[in-house]
């Protein structure tokens, strides 16, 4: 986990950390969507291997015991157009800290 993870007071759903206001991160959407052996390219589908900017909202705790990120993050076209937002649950070996990005202030 990242070191601006502060333990704080455990929510109702467990062993959960909100992260206020959101941490900027780097997703590294190939580790969610493995690139497989026999696929043609097709560049203007969505690019599901590149790393993405995103924020970290939450670090949720697994049955399993691990740590997962809750990150809201944009998957582009292969044209690079605006693409979609999405707010998923990641492995945490998917997301890095971001240090070219400021922390955002507008979340309460």
């Amino acid at each position: 986990m990242f070191d601006f993870v502060q333990p704080g007071p455990l929510s109702r759903s467990g062993d959960d950390r909100r992260i206020r206001p959101p941490r900027p991160v780097w997703v590294d959407l190939a580790r969610l969507y493995p690139r497989p052996e026999r696929a043609r390219p097709f560049p203007e589908g969505w690019d599901v291997q590149a790393v993405v900017p995103g924020d970290l909202l939450a670090w949720r705790r697994t049955t399993t015991g691990t740590w997962i990120a809750e990150v809201q993050f944009r998957i582009r076209r292969g044209d690079d157009s605006e693409g979609v937002r999405h707010t998923a649950w990641i492995p945490a070996e998917a997301v890095r800290p971001r240090h070219d990005a400021p922390a955002r202030k507008d979340q309460p």
